[in-house]
């Protein structure tokens, strides 16, 4: 089995050939400075982080079975292509939820706690003397996409002392509140009202073309101007433009985001230089437990695309 990897975090190939020794596999880094054409020919495999997985990418694979991702995400590959030449796409949905669960409420209490004023930066700024921090204890904490990530930052926030609202598409949460960890879960159709009532509002949905700018300009006009946005999901859930207007004109307090349009982000970038919003680079799901359980996902699914069976994490509309 040639197994290819893109993904180009420290660790994570030794990790991952660790778990896949078990089934007696071994993969292969892709130098990206290099053609990729002759490295990918004999690729039955690819296991790739946010690298673009396009039409032309995959036909340099003649012989793919399965494209892989290292995180939940797969609006970087196209699907549909993978689906019309049988090509299993997979991904590891419950891997690094806690590790984003965490990360999302270390940037919670960060935005409490560090109240800041002026320009500059984007990062851990000097507290301006005089402006006080808060507690996350009753607060009202709306969580947009109520999946494995975002059950994870109810059941955390709920420890903390705060009342939880849920947004998510899927009716079978409706009346199952507490086996969601929230107090209250609404339809998409209630976004506005839930916005307006949040002091914080942490996302967690995949970007499809449904989720794609869901949070822009009616949202912030709905928002508290106390309020505070956490962005786990992808950077263009998000508008931009209505993003830095909200922070630049008064609209919400600040924003943290993991995530970026371009990764990794332009330094000179005008919202890097605001004082109310920060910026982790893409780093939320990469701890030594995530990566671990990252890698033996992966390395179960290689094994059954093997031995002629499907993933056990499919994600699209893949041919069994």
């Amino acid at each position: 089995m040639k197994i290819k990897t893109l993904v180009r975090s420290a660790g994570f190939k030794e990790i991952l050939d660790s778990r896949l020794a078990e089934h007696g596999f071994a993969s292969e880094q892709v130098d990206p400075t290099l053609p990729l054409a002759p490295q990918l020919a004999d690729a039955q495999v690819l296991v790739c982080g946010l690298q673009k997985i396009d039409r032309q990418m995959i036909e340099m694979c003649p012989r793919l079975l399965m494209v892989h991702l290292a995180g939940m995400g797969y609006d970087n590959v196209d699907l549909d292509y993978c689906s019309a030449r049988s090509i299993f796409v997979a991904n590891v949905p419950l891997a690094n939820a806690v590790s984003v669960a965490e990360h999302a409420m270390f940037l919670m209490l960060y935005l409490a706690k560090n109240r800041q004023g002026g320009a500059g930066g984007g990062a851990m700024k000097k507290r301006v003397h005089g402006v006080l921090g808060s507690e996350l204890y009753g607060k009202t904490l709306l969580v947009v996409g109520l999946g494995a990530t975002g059950t994870e930052v109810a059941k955390r926030a709920r420890s903390f002392g705060m009342r939880v609202i849920a947004v998510t598409k899927d009716p079978i949460g409706q009346g199952r509140e507490k086996s969601f960890s929230a107090d209250e879960i609404k339809g998409p159709d209630a976004m506005l009202e839930c916005v307006a009532r949040a002091d914080y509002v942490s996302l967690h949905v995949p970007l499809t073309e449904e989720t794609r700018g869901m949070i822009g300009k009616k949202e912030f006009e709905a928002i508290k101007p106390s309020a505070f946005l956490v962005n786990m999901a992808r950077a263009p859930v998000v508008d931009r433009e209505a993003l830095y207007g909200a922070l630049t004109g008064g609209l919400i307090a600040g924003a943290a985001f993991d995530v970026f349009w371009e990764e990794p982000a332009d330094p000179d970038d005008r919202l890097l230089k605001l004082g109310n919003f920060v910026l982790t680079p893409h780093v939320a799901g990469w701890t030594k437990e995530s990566v671990d359980a990252v890698a033996g996902i992966i390395s179960a699914n290689i094994r059954r695309v093997s031995e002629g069976s499907g993933p056990l994490t499919p994600v699209g509309l893949q041919q069994q």
